[in-house]
């Protein structure tokens, strides 16, 4: 649903009017439209122009980025879709109607819907339980703590909202009465499985990287490596051990190769910041070289004349003492690199020593989990479009083959299982899986119910709340 800047709500000439109120603008305008002899308030009739408005601009912004692209290449097509259309709404048409008009006729349409539920579930005899009314009053609290000023300032009352809410339950409920078992179209298990079997694939996977522990990808050794390893899979698989087991065997293996690049990094790193510290410290090496006589230094006026077998003043001791100071800093420096890597060497050790051998490579073996998933005929993008139009495609319940991504990345060991077999699985899905198969079915049924209504629309109201001053920019 949209959210309108509350600044726009200026443009109504009595913004603020609450459903079932009389205000200044009159009482004329508190309902929307008569519909088989039952007004359908004011507060309705706005929530559902404000939901064609949001519908409006969505299709307008799609019929224009279609229009946009439709002349460029696949790769221009693709960026342009991706940037965000502006557009003039109220100037426009929305499949072939001025867009204003779109609004009123899909808002009206929706209050037709929302009449013939009503009149639907009376006539059926059902009633909400008092489940069904709990959770209605507590979404409602919750929603109008967080948009309540707004709804009312646009004239939808709390009873108007919740009245909204429950005619989604009572479609619902009508929805499930239909077609569940004992109703007029009853669909059995039988047809429901029969919908899954053909519109759903049960996988389990392991996903393989090809890189190695540094991100690299690998090179056509490293490649039959991994192939290798997948193939060898299979057979074990074949010869009774847990699929789910074997992947959490790579994961560790692949872990295990990550957590040894960083450990070669962090040594090297280390073994460079010793050796940078040690050239930091190491003393400088100066050859002696003697005086001769001649060069003696000559004393002038004033001067003490300093013979060179006499020993120098202190001033002339404080560079060797400096010397001193950096002999006894460099030792220290070399202990602090040596417990740096005896500490290095300590967390590599814990590390090997929590690792088992697996077919001569030592790996450690964490927690088992599974890649087992139901994917979607109608998305073949899960968990990957080769592993979909494989599985979609070529093969059987039970098969077990090796897919390589088109980027090169990944290998995937697929196992196609049987997604009847997992009883549980369709006992958590029935009720979508019956409302994918037959939904669409239902709205069209509902739209022949309102074929038949008696509407005679409010144009106080429609005038009133003109979508082009409640909504226009």
């Amino acid at each position: 649903m949209s959210k309108l800047n509350i600044k726009k709500i200026a443009a109504l000439s009595c913004a603020a009017a609450m459903l079932g109120s009389l205000t200044a603008c009159g009482e004329k305008t508190t309902w929307g439209a008569v519909i088989d002899g039952v007004q359908i308030p004011a507060g309705v009739f706005i929530y559902y122009l404000e939901t064609a408005h949001y519908e409006a601009q969505q299709k307008l912004s799609e019929q224009q980025a279609a229009e946009t692209t439709a002349d460029l290449s696949p790769e221009g097509a693709a960026a342009q879709s991706s940037e965000t259309v502006t557009l003039p709404l109220f100037s426009s048409q929305i499949d072939g109607v001025d867009a204003k008009q779109w609004i009123y006729d899909e808002a009206t349409k929706s209050m037709q819907e929302y009449a013939a539920v009503e009149a639907k579930f009376d006539e059926y005899g059902l009633t909400l339980s008092d489940e069904d009314k709990e959770t209605a009053q507590v979404y409602l609290d919750q929603m109008w703590e967080y948009a309540g000023e707004y709804y009312t300032s646009m004239g939808i009352s709390e009873n108007s909202y919740k009245s909204i809410f429950l005619n989604s339950s009572k479609k619902q409920k009508l929805f499930e009465t239909i077609y569940s078992e004992g109703g007029e179209r009853a669909v059995s298990d039988d047809e429901i499985k029969t919908y899954l079997d053909e519109n759903y694939a049960l996988i389990n996977y392991i996903e393989v990287e090809l890189r190695d522990g540094e991100g690299n990808l690998l090179k056509s050794d490293g490649k039959a490596e991994r192939m290798e390893m997948l193939n060898s899979y299979i057979e074990r698989y074949k010869n009774g051990e847990d699929f789910d087991e074997l992947n959490a065997e790579y994961v560790t293996y692949y872990d295990n190769l990550k957590k040894a690049a960083e450990e070669a990094a962090a040594a090297e790193e280390a073994a460079a910041a010793e050796e940078a510290a040690n050239a930091e410290t190491a003393p400088e090496e100066t050859a002696e070289v003697a005086q001769s006589p001649a060069e003696a230094p000559l004393a002038g006026e004033g001067d003490e004349l300093i013979d060179s077998d006499e020993e120098a003043p202190e001033e002339a001791m404080a560079p060797a003492e400096e010397t001193e100071a950096e002999e006894t800093a460099a030792p220290e420096a070399e202990e602090t690199a040596a417990e740096t890597t005896e500490a290095a060497a300590e967390e590599t050790a814990a590390a090997e020593s929590e690792t088992v051998a697996i077919d001569d490579q030592s790996v450690t073996i964490g927690a088992v989990s599974s890649n087992k998933t139901a994917i979607e005929k109608a998305d073949m993008t899960v968990p990957c479009p080769e592993v979909a139009e494989k599985v979609f495609g070529s093969m059987n319940k039970g098969d077990l083959e090796i897919v390589e991504t088109a980027d090169g990345e990944h290998y995937y060991l697929v196992l196609k299982l049987d997604i009847l077999e997992e009883e549980d699985y369709f006992t958590s899905a029935r009720d979508s899986l019956l409302s994918e198969m037959k939904f669409d079915e239902f709205e069209d049924m509902i739209a022949q119910w309102t074929t038949a209504q008696s509407v005679s629309k409010n144009d106080a109201a429609y005038k009133r709340y003109d979508p082009e001053k409640m909504f226009s920019e």
